[in-house]
């Protein structure tokens, strides 16, 4: 069977997976709140996007790509009483990402139709200690090659550490950490800063160093709208004809966006999404060799499902990582 045959039969067993885990995770979890933890509760994720091909600098080539991504997060140990947090004894989680994430490549300057694939796991560590201080650490592993190969001299680790702050007010927080990502192509270890306000109850403002500026405002409980200004990165290996006689080659790139999200929430724990904004100039290299790419349009849809119940819970435990950028299977804030 050929490569193309097994990325269809991935994509038709992926599918078939995702409608299990549903019906599982629906008949299982009672909703007793209007909407599920946006942090601590299981979830699963599919999305898919778009970026057309735009021209290369200096050249008669293009590049674009048609994609889809799927995340699953399993909480796997948290302490009974969500309000542990609140009285001497801090609050521990540990949660589990599964992710997975194909590209089908419109690069026509090396072998096009190209599949590139990201498999991903990781592991977070949750611990709050009173109602405002929040330490998360997390650890991933990925695999970025073409068709899900498995390759695993391309394995690659990436972490976050980081410490949360809410102030007596409710309003404002700090966030400081590190983080080891490929968010400009490569594998940086960068400082994490950040801020946020909550404006008002339909208002907020965050941004988080080195990931993305977001400002939202809700409509209703059930709709609301955020810009956004976020980098976008990363890499994988693969093998062309044209280059490096047959051997693996490395795809990095990266870009920043800035983009419109709405965010529609059908009943208390299915959440649509639509994106859809502008890159700025792409850095592509390709092993040694760098191109630029012009600005682009791009856009996006997905879904999200979240299950389980929603206990009273201590104030800071409501931070989301999706929406700081710390979760790379987290695409749907």
């Amino acid at each position: 069977m050929n490569y193309k045959n097994n990325f269809i039969l991935l994509k038709a067993v992926s599918f078939s997976m995702l409608l299990l885990i549903t019906f599982i995770s629906s008949s299982t979890n009672a909703q007793e709140y209007y909407r599920p933890h946006p942090f601590l509760s299981p979830m699963w994720q599919i999305e898919g996007e778009y970026l057309p091909a735009s021209q290369i600098k200096d050249s008669t080539v293009s590049n674009g790509y048609t994609g889809a991504n799927f995340a699953l997060r399993v909480p796997v140990w948290k302490k009974k009483d969500w309000l542990d947090a609140s009285g001497g004894k801090p609050f521990i989680a540990i949660l589990t990402h599964y992710g997975l994430n194909a590209r089908r490549s419109q690069i026509d300057f090396f072998q096009p139709n190209q599949n590139f694939t990201v498999s991903k796991f990781g592991i977070s560590g949750v611990m709050a200690k009173g109602l405002r201080n929040l330490y998360l650490v997390q650890g991933f592993i990925s695999m970025p090659t073409t068709n899900f190969s498995l390759q695993l001299n391309h394995m690659r680790y990436h972490g976050n550490v980081l410490w949360r702050h809410l102030y007596h007010n409710n309003r404002w927080w700090h966030t400081l950490g590190v983080t080891y990502s490929p968010v400009f192509g490569k594998d940086y270890i960068l400082p994490i800063a950040g801020a946020g306000v909550q404006l008002s109850n339909e208002n907020q403002l965050q941004f988080t160093f080195p990931f993305n500026v977001t400002y939202t405002h809700m409509f209703s409980r059930k709709f609301s709208l955020s810009l956004k200004l976020n980098n976008s990165g990363g890499y994988n290996f693969f093998t062309s004809d044209s280059i490096n006689n047959n051997k693996w080659s490395i795809y990095r790139f990266n870009y920043k966006r800035g983009s419109v999200l709405i965010r529609y929430y059908t009943d208390r724990f299915v959440v649509f999404t639509m994106e859809g904004g502008v890159t700025s100039t792409a850095n592509i290299q390709i092993n040694e060799l760098k191109y630029y790419q012009v600005p682009s349009l791009y856009v996006k849809v997905g879904f999200q499902i979240r299950f389980g119940n929603r206990p009273a819970a201590a104030p800071i435990l409501n931070f989301d990582p999706g929406e700081s950028g710390f979760d790379p299977n987290y695409v749907v804030e």
